[in-house]
């Protein structure tokens, strides 16, 4: 089986960690904004809807709260994947904030989030990725027990052409993040971040597509990103639309190379019976 699933994260336009604070920010001005990642959202549902392809979604959980205000996120996310992303774009590990999240907190903080995205979407047994992909035992523990579908926060080696879902050492489902080696011999991870900063062409990710064999390959971007750079700011409209178009390229890439555009939740009931 050759399956791709295409991930957004939806949160705080630009995040970045806090030091001495729990809750993230966005970067250059401090408070949360969410008007880039609404933008973003619209544009890849846009090109899922024109391609027929089904996303799954980590929603933020104060970024949905805001959003809907606005928007009808019920209607817009109908027949995608929606998965949870944390409340307030935690560093649970507190690798940057400096306050790793004990039990407690992280109870406190998946509370919140599920609270968040049962208003907004309804119940139901959902995903999980880390904010800054940086898990600890306590919340790994916590999703297991609260019967989570999967963990999709750590990245695992591309070998042999395959990749695929496995289980961690607490029995919960782990749907990775990839990566591998281009022709130059580099690192390149399933996660769109440097292409968007003009680091990598698109072309490199679809290389990596071609060479995926087996399994299931996790695609992973921030629907802010589409619209704003993290070292250059908002992006003029060319770029916004030459990003759009990219990914639609991107996607057409993937269903060339033979892959099967699907959910990540959609294909771990089938493939792994969940």
């Amino acid at each position: 089986m050759r399956a791709v699933a295409f991930t957004v994260d939806v949160d705080r336009d630009v995040n970045l960690a806090c030091q001495g604070d729990v809750c993230s920010i966005s970067k250059g001005g401090g408070a949360p904004r969410f008007g880039s990642s609404a933008r973003g959202l619209e544009l890849v549902l846009q090109v899922l809807e024109e391609m027929g392809v089904k996303g799954t979604f980590f929603w933020e959980g104060r970024t949905a709260e805001v959003l809907s205000a606005r928007m009808d996120l019920a209607g817009m996310m109908r027949g995608h994947e929606v998965a949870l992303h944390g409340y307030d774009h935690e560093d649970f590990s507190g690798k940057e904030s400096g306050l790793p999240l004990d039990r407690q907190g992280t109870k406190e903080a998946l509370d919140r989030g599920e609270g968040a995205l049962e208003r907004v979407f309804g119940r139901g047994p959902r995903g999980f990725r880390a904010p800054y992909q940086r898990t600890t035992e306590a919340l790994l523990d916590e999703l297991r027990e609260r019967g989570y579908l999967y963990d999709s926060s750590e990245t695992a080696p591309l070998v042999n052409g395959a990749v695929s879902p496995y289980l961690l050492g607490n029995g919960l489902p782990e749907a990775p993040v990839c990566w591998a080696r281009d022709r130059r011999g580099r690192r390149i991870v399933s996660y769109l971040w440097p292409y968007h900063e003009g680091k990598r062409p698109m072309g490199d990710y679809l290389e990596l597509i071609e060479g995926f064999q087996e399994g299931l390959l996790v695609i992973a971007t921030h629907s802010w990103h589409l619209v704003e750079s993290y070292c250059a700011g908002l992006r003029p409209e060319e770029e916004v639309r030459r990003g759009t178009d990219a990914l639609r390229t991107l996607l057409e890439g993937a269903e060339r190379a033979g892959a099967e555009l699907v959910t990540i939740a959609a294909h771990l009931r089938r493939a792994h019976a969940l």
